[in-house]
């Protein structure tokens, strides 16, 4: 009688000498494994081998974190591979910098269809304090989209309208407003609130032989979940932005921002008085909405202002306003070279906060060709008490454009690029410790100006040259999706999940 042939089969290995070997393999080169024989299909597709297996590989992400202790052996089968596919694909092509696929959503062109301008951007600096010599040295234009959470608003060239997409779902949802008849200046979601400043498309009066004056006012809407994986989009208020309303100009600016009850902004206009010479006194303000509670009163449907004696008590009001004497007794006065790169509102709607980054040479530090950064924030009360001045927690990329006032601290932790002067976006996820950096070469920026994106992981790093997020210099994301804006006039979402 013959002895049945024992199998080495690495798959019939005891468990304790097979998981040796797979601590000498990548996630990916399990997966692939299955592809040999029958023996090891099962074995690496063993739910028992691939969830201990997610939680020591990949114990930051949501889908280790989302591993219950007592788990029945159905929902192991059913769940377990799965899951160890999608994160290990996730990372697979987060660490080779290359997306699994590329979605593009065309935008707005500037002019509507009946000729009409219908989207003008507030318009870049071109001097900044955040620069060792002033001069910004390559300007981005504003985004006109916006994303927070998830959630991604932007003009839709096929629909002709604010569509808000669900990145998670990819469902799709019309803003109910109209931009027909309006000029869209900024579109900004924060806190689940919806902000489209718009102006008039005609100037009611003139400043002077080339500048009007155009009625500006800021549309409000809440964002909020509902049933079957729907949002809902519902208009809160409207409000006349500007007492005396702004030229639609490449000089004149202004910059806001809002928390979910009240609204910040700060104007800067050119001094365009015939009796001074000082070019380098603009005219500066700072104002406060309340803008908490919904209201039906229209402003720019009331251009006298008559309604507004019969209009609800609970519609916006200005609760703080700041002239330029004193923005400089609180030492924010910001004159001919800028410094301001973010403005805030705290949540609790006590204090307005600036921050100002400067970039200054240390006289205890060797000489660097590209300075340092020296972000300083004012904390401005709407009440009572003093004002305060403090360091800025951590060090922001120099300003080239609009959202720059909304760029996120770079970290610390390494993946500030070096030298930090070339970051143009970051997006940083602190939990699971991944990040996105659209930055300039190190070295050569000055004369090629290549873009590069970077990616890292606790387990990667990979850079190479980037042609998709050049268009507005603004990066939004999470380790699932990276969403930018590309020359062409496309909204371009890098997908590594799916």
């Amino acid at each position: 009688m013959t002895r049945p042939k024992e199998s080495h089969d690495v798959a019939f290995l005891p468990p304790e000498l097979f998981w040796m070997i797979l601590r000498y393999l990548q996630p990916n080169e399990l997966v692939r494994c299955r592809r040999v024989s029958r023996a090891w299909n099962e074995a690496f597709t063993n739910p028992n081998i691939l969830l201990p297996l997610l939680k020591r590989c990949y114990p930051w992400t949501k889908e280790a974190k989302s591993l219950r202790s007592e788990i029945s052996n159905e929902e192991k089968e059913d769940e377990g591979c799965r899951l160890f596919d999608q994160v290990a694909s996730r990372y697979y092509h987060l660490g080779q910098g290359k997306p699994r696929s590329i979605e593009k959503y065309r935008l707005c062109d500037d002019f509507g269809s009946t000729g009409d301008r219908e989207w003008y951007q507030v318009q870049p600096w071109e001097s900044h304090a955040s620069h060792k010599k002033r001069f910004v040295d390559r300007q981005f234009s504003e985004a006109l989209w916006t994303f927070e959470d998830g959630l991604l608003v932007y003009p839709s060239a096929d629909y002709q309208f604010l569509v808000l997409m669900d990145l998670e779902t990819d469902g799709q949802f019309t803003v109910p407003f109209i931009i027909r008849g309006k000029v869209v200046r900024r579109v900004r979601l924060q806190k689940r609130l919806l902000v489209v400043e718009w102006a008039e498309p005609k100037a009611f009066h003139w400043l002077n032989d080339s500048d009007g004056v155009h009625r500006h006012f800021a549309s409000s809407f809440d964002v909020t979940k509902g049933e079957n994986q729907r949002w809902n989009i519902v208009p809160r208020n409207e409000w006349k932005i500007m007492f005396l309303g702004h030229p639609l100009s490449e000089r004149d600016r202004f910059f806001s921002s809002h928390s979910n009850t009240h609204y910040v902004i700060y104007i800067w206009q050119p001094n365009r008085s015939l009796y001074t010479a000082d070019e380098d006194a603009p005219i500066e303000s700072l104002s406060v909405w309340d803008i908490s509670t919904p209201s039906s009163y229209r402003p720019s449907l009331d251009p006298t202002g008559r309604l507004r004696d019969y209009s609800p008590s609970d519609s916006p009001s200005m609760v703080a306003q700041f002239g330029f004497r004193d923005l400089e007794f609180f030492g924010i006065r910001q004159r001919g070279c800028p410094s301001i790169q973010r403005l805030e509102i705290t949540d609790d709607a006590q204090a307005v906060e600036i921050t100002e980054n400067f970039c200054i040479r240390l006289e205890d530090q060797p000489p660097e060709p590209y300075g340092f950064p020296q972000p300083i924030t004012t904390s401005i009360p709407l009440g009572d008490g003093p004002h305060q001045r403090r360091d800025f927690a951590g060090i922001l990329p120099p300003y080239r454009g609009n959202c720059s006032m909304q760029a996120e601290a770079m970290r610390y932790d390494g993946f500030i690029m070096d030298p930090w002067y070339g970051v143009i976006a970051q997006v940083s996820i602190l939990e699971p410790d991944v990040g996105f950096c659209l930055h300039f070469d190190p070295w050569t920026w000055i004369q090629d100006q290549l873009v590069y994106l970077t990616i890292q992981t606790p387990h990667s790093s990979t850079t190479c040259v980037n042609w998709d997020f050049i268009g507005r210099g603004r990066l939004v994301g999470c380790e699932n999706y990276l969403v930018g804006e590309n020359c062409n006039r496309e909204l371009v979402i890098y997908r590594f999940d799916r």
